[in-house]
């Protein structure tokens, strides 16, 4: 079984953003391309632990709060959760970039690893997190 986190971002998560971040998060991993270069795979020897989605544009203001409603939502170190995703939010008027991090059941420190890159990217992005179901971070 796979978990999904997520990152929604108010700047662009592109190529750069996730290969810096996976260094810093994972500098002993490799990572490949897989589905004709739409997601990014994080491989450890014949593992694959994490695979990354590239991002996508969510221009329809609300649609975000649609799409993750009730999740819980997780800042990176020393930011916060925006108000427009609170409880009490409408959602942003702004477009919102979706990335989605994929932990593989296989993998033992999969969850981890993903949480790790998620916040990272949050982080360079200025972005949230939202954790699987049952996740904390």
């Amino acid at each position: 079984m796979s978990y999904r986190w997520t990152v929604l971002s108010t700047e662009e998560p592109s190529r750069r953003v996730i290969v810096e971040s996976l260094l810093e998060t994972m500098p002993d991993k490799s990572m490949r391309e897989a589905a004709e270069g739409q997601v990014i795979e994080i491989v450890d020897g014949e593992r694959v632990p994490v695979a990354v989605e590239l991002p996508r544009l969510i221009q329809v203001p609300g649609e975000v709060l649609r799409l993750g409603k009730g999740a819980n939502v997780s800042a990176p170190a020393g930011s916060g959760v925006p108000a427009f995703f609170t409880a009490e939010g409408s959602g942003s008027a702004q477009p919102l970039w979706w990335l989605d991090v994929y932990a593989t059941g296989g993998a033992h420190d999969g969850g981890a690893l993903a949480d790790a890159l998620c916040h990272a990217v949050a982080r360079r992005t200025n972005g949230v997190v939202l954790l699987p179901e049952g996740a904390g971070s």
